[in-house]
């Protein structure tokens, strides 16, 4: 603004002309000249260091063995899986939608834990229940057994009654143990192997001198009368407006629907979680 206070630019007497031709030679328009020309040299400057040192474009390019690389199966079956669950989740709208997306979840969650349990260091056959090492140096492993320290604990009852003619006494319900109780000993013997030791038919067989189909026979004639008496039971409960869990009605559920068609001798068989054999 220093050109503009000049007095002889102020003066109305003067041409346009002769303003712009003086003001051609003012200070200010020679630094403006030497700016342009100094960022003209810098720009010179800069493209001739770009020719000595140009940029490496190749190094952003994939190399011929990235390109030639296949792509996992197995990635891409996963990453299908996801994209299906993906769609699932957002076009769930009922309970039902729900209730598959969930089970959607359950599903990746025991891949993930099997996955997971594939890399732990096992402990072989020793139970996590014992809270011991594989091979202990300073108390042997018999000491970490359940049933001594149930009984170093001081809870003498379950190894008190832990006989086939005492275990009417291992339950509060005074109902099953008066069950218990009535049976036969020869009825306690085998409900004793076969429900508290858990041993085969075949085991418990070879221990009595019988076959093992006389041994199955038993258990079924042992569970019908169970059965029917505990019905008997909860329906009686039942008519009296007692309360009773979820097992208890499905109990009676399908006992009651066994009944219809087999009469007496209705008897609802336990859950055989192995495969038939062809």
């Amino acid at each position: 603004m220093a050109y503009l206070s000049d007095l002889k630019f102020l003066n109305r007497g003067s041409s346009y002309m002769e303003w712009d031709e003086e003001s051609n030679d003012h200070p200010l328009n020679e630094e403006l000249e030497q700016d342009a020309a100094a960022e003209r040299l810098a720009e010179l400057e800069s493209a001739l260091e770009q020719d000595e040192h140009p940029l490496n474009y190749e190094a952003e390019l994939e190399t011929e063995e990235e390109e030639a690389s296949p792509v996992s199966e197995k990635r891409l079956k996963r990453e299908i899986r996801a994209e299906a669950v993906r769609r699932i989740e957002e076009a769930a709208r009922t309970e039902a939608d729900f209730s598959v997306v969930i089970g959607e979840w359950d599903k990746l969650d025991r891949n993930r834990e099997r996955r997971e349990r594939d890399y732990e260091n096992l402990r072989g056959d020793l139970p996590l229940d014992y809270q011991t090492v594989s091979e202990p140096e300073l108390i042997p492993r018999w000491m970490n057994h359940p049933t001594y320290r149930q009984i170093m604990a001081g809870n003498f009852l379950d190894i008190l009654f832990d006989c086939p003619y005492e275990m009417h006494k291992l339950t509060a319900d005074p109902f099953i143990s008066w069950m218990i109780q009535n049976l036969s000993d020869d009825h306690k013997e085998v409900l004793y192997f076969l429900s508290l030791r858990l041993c085969s038919t075949t085991q418990l067989a070879a221990m009595r001198g019988q076959s093992d189909r006389n041994i199955r026979k038993v258990r079924k004639t042992i569970h019908k009368n169970l059965q029917r008496q505990m019905y008997a039971n909860l329906c009686g409960k039942q008519k009296q407006g007692m309360g009773l869990t979820l097992r208890e009605r499905q109990f009676i559920e399908e006992y009651s629907a066994l009944e219809k068609n087999q009469g007496r001798d209705a008897v609802i068989r336990r859950e055989n979680k192995t495969s038939r054999r062809k």
